[in-house]
Order: C-alpha cells, then sequence, then structure tokens
C-alpha cells in the first residue's frame, strides 16, 4: 500500500484546529451545564428554605413573593397541575418544565416545583413560574448565557485559529527558505554556504546538509579528476604500443613463426582493451550524451568485427562460439555502440570457461547468451560467474542513449542480455 501524501502545514493545522475546537466545546459544555446547575441548585436552596420558614395548612396556599407553598397539591396552580405528576415527586428534587424558541432568546414558560417532606409532618409544596415580561420591560437587546457562552467559545477558537496560523506562517517562512536553498544546490557548481535562520534546529539541518553536499561534491570532483587523468594518462601507452606492434610486425612479417609472434599478439589484444577501457571511461566522465554525433553503424559488421577481436580471451578454453547476424544499419553513434557491445562481448567470453556463447542479431536487436557448465572451485570464480562489473557501465550507457536493455539469469549458469539500439 502507498504512503500518503500530505501537507505537513496542512495536516499541523487541520490537528490543532481539531484539538481546538474539542477542548473548547467541551469546555463550553461544561461552563453551560455547570451554569444551569448552579441556578437549579440555588433555586432548589431557596425553595427548601422556604418551605421550612413558611407554616402552610391545606385549602390555603400562601404567597412569597413569585414562590407559591400549598400542602395540597389540589392547591397549586392549574397550569403546575397539568405540567407535572405528583405520583412521581421525590422529595426535595427540583422539577422543571422550560419553553423557549431557540438558545439564544429568554424562555416564554418556566414552571419549577419542588415536594419538602420534614420529618412525619406532611409533604409541603413549593412552585415558581416565569412569564415573558412586558414590552416596556424588555431590553432592546439581550441574549441569554447560553449564547454568550457559545459566542465566547467561537471567538476564542477564531483567536486561537490566527494564533495558529500566524505561528505556522513565522515557522514555514524559514523552512521554506531552507528547502529552496537545498534545492539550489542540485544544478549549483559547488555547494553554497547556508543562510542563517531564526530557529536553531535548523541551522543545524542546514549545516548537516551542506556538509553532505560538500563531501559528495568533493567526492565526484576527485572521480571525474580520476576518470579524466586516467583516460588521457591511457592514451600514450596505448599509442606507443600501437605503433611498436605495428612496427614489429612490419620488421618480422618474414619469420611469422618467430618466438615474439605470441608476445606481439598479447600486447596488441591489450591495447584494444585499453583503448576501449579509455573510451569507455571518457564516456563516463562526458556530462552531455546529447551533443554525440552520430552516423549510419553496420551493427552486423560491427557484432561480428568485436566477436573476432576478442576471441582471444577464449584461447585454452573449452567455448564454442556461435555467432548468428543479418544485415541491419542504424543511425547512432559508432562509439557508444561499440562500447557497449565491446562490454558485452568481453564479459561474456571472459566470464565463461566451459561451455558456449551464442550472439544473435536481429535488426537492431542483439541477444547475448553463455551458458557457463564448469563448476567453481573457488569463491572468485562464484563471484566473477555471469557478465561481471561491465553490466553496471552497459546500464549507464545505454539509459543514458534510451536504448532498451535486459539482463537475466537462468538456471543452470545461463545468463542473457537482450538489447535494442533504438528507443521506445
Amino acid at each position: 500500500m502507498a504512503a500518503m501524501n500530505i501537507s505537513l502545514r496542512r495536516y499541523v493545522f487541520m490537528s490543532l484546529f481539531v484539538l481546538a475546537s474539542v477542548v473548547i466545546a467541551a469546555f463550553s459544555w461544561m461552563s453551560a451545564n455547570q451554569f444551569l446547575a448552579g441556578m437549579d441548585g440555588m433555586m432548589r436552596g431557596t425553595m427548601i428554605d422556604i418551605a421550612r420558614r413558611t407554616p402552610v395548612v391545606q385549602g390555603a396556599p400562601v404567597s412569597v413573593l413569585s414562590y407559591t407553598i400549598a400542602a395540597d397539591w389540589q392547591d397549586l396552580p392549574d397550569t403546575i397541575q397539568q405540567q407535572f405528576n405528583p405520583k412521581k415527586l421525590k422529595p426535595f428534587r427540583l422539577y422543571k418544565h422550560v419553553e423557549r424558541n431557540s438558545i439564544f432568546q429568554r424562555p416564554t414558560v418556566a414552571e419549577f416545583v419542588l415536594m419538602a417532606k420534614f420529618d412525619n409532618a406532611r409533604p409541603v409544596y413549593v412552585t415558581q413560574m416565569f412569564k415573558p415580561r412586558d414590552g416596556d420591560d424588555e431590553p432592546p437587546f439581550h441574549m441569554t448565557r447560553e449564547a454568550w457562552i457559545m459566542v465566547i467559545g467561537v471567538v476564542t477558537l477564531l483567536l486561537f485559529t490566527l494564533l495558529v496560523v500566524l505561528m505556522q506562517k513565522s515557522v514555514s517562512r524559514p523552512v521554506e527558505k531552507l528547502r529552496e536553498w537545498a534545492a539550489s544546490l542540485q544544478n549549483a557548481p559547488f555547494p553554497t554556504a547556508p543562510p542563517t535562520f531564526k530557529y536553531a534546529e535548523l541551522n543545524s539541518l542546514a549545516a548537516l546538509i551542506y556538509q553532505a553536499m560538500q563531501s559528495v561534491h568533493d567526492s565526484l570532483k576527485r572521480e571525474q579528476n580520476f576518470v579524466r587523468h586516467a583516460s588521457h594518462e591511457l592514451r600514450t601507452p596505448i599509442a606507443v604500443i600501437r605503433s611498436s606492434t605495428e612496427l614489429i610486425n612490419r620488421v618480422r612479417r618474414d619469420a611469422p613463426e618467430d618466438k615474439l609472434s605470441k608476445p606481439l599478439k598479447r600486447i596488441e589484444h591489450a591495447s584494444h582493451t585499453m583503448e576501449d577501457l579509455t573510451e569507455t571511461l571518457l564516456w563516463l566522465d562526458r556530462q552531455d550524451n546529447s551533443s554525440l554525433s552520430t552516423s549510419p553503424v553496420a551493427l552486423h559488421s560491427l557484432v561480428t568485427t568485436i566477436s573476432d577481436e576478442l576471441a582471444y580471451l577464449l584461447q585454452g578454453k573449452e567455448v564454442s562460439v556461435a555467432v548468428e547476424t543479418n544485415e541491419y544499419t542504424l543511425e547512432a553513434s559508432p562509439i557508444a555502440v561499440r562500447i557497449v557491445l565491446g562490454n558485452l562481448i568481453r564479459n561474456a567470453f571472459q566470464h565463461t570457461q566451459v561451455g558456449s556463447v551464442t550472439i544473435n542479431q536481429i535488426g537492431a536487436g542483439v541477444e547475448i547468451i553463455n551458458r557457463n557448465t564448469d563448476k567453481p572451485d573457488s569463491k572468485e570464480t562464484q563471484t566473477s560467474l555471469g557478465f561481471g562489473l561491465g553490466l553496471q557501465m552497459v546500464s549507464q550507457l545505454t539509459a543514458a542513449m534510451g536504448w532498451q536493455y535486459e539482463y537475466s539469469t537462468r538456471d543452470n549458469g545461463v545468463h542473457c542480455v537482450q538489447i535494442t539500439f533504438e528507443g521506445n
């Protein structure tokens, strides 16, 4: 399952917003609930105190301020009798009935009743009823306590959100600056010093990135210098070896069976190997491969030529070679095609001790199969089976040129490479 790709800024903002909303809503509910519970507690205490201090008899209810105290349920106002059931009343518990159109408006009706029973005396009923005020007594604008609590909660949430946004901007700006600086290092010829941030953690992170980029830059520069120097230094001895070999061959042409023939062939083969290695190193050091000049390349002829040139690698081995080609010419870089084929065929010949090598060329595609039936006797032999290190070079070259390349290993020591010298 693929990992979710979300914005860290959005995640932090939404997390804090949800947390603040839950906390503010919980405290607002608790505040409103405690406010109503406190008002009910005060009314309950007042009713109990009035019931204790006011003597009443049946048939003669007593009114004290806005309270009605009665010794008999039937002496209470009709609205109270209709709204409440006397059989469900429990002593000293406050019962209420409130009607209002919305939480932002005063109640239109509020009725309260409490039954008090002291010792073995008859129960005493205390009620209180609130009705809407007259128009002249009502203020022009009024909000309930619950509405005020909601307004305060919403305002608090808005202020908290504003604070989070300002805090995010304060943090995200230097982080964005750090990201832009790190992105600029990708195309810079050498790492530039990091900017200074007001947060110590960002300064530490920038210093680590700068040190890492410096290390990578130094390593890359050393590798480029090594490749460049090695390639150019190899060219001189290669030229000397090739010219000396040609001169000796001309001088010794009349004595082909001379003892120098085999050493001369080894020198010539080594010069070819060093030449291919030099071209490969120079290729890997090249920054822009798109500027290479192209020309018609006879692929069938090049496969046969390279196979013949590298046949010396099979001397003394029980390896059979089968090369099948058909005539095909493509438009490509001759150097690039030769480097790829040279590496693949050389590795196939070099790392096959006993067995066979099959090279099939059909159109722009070349397939190289080596079957190694020799049993490895040492760890070095085991690790050298297959096509060897040349595959890494070929992978880089084919990827740069946009050619199709595939390597696979089969059972019984069979290794196969398929390459098509044309893009997708």
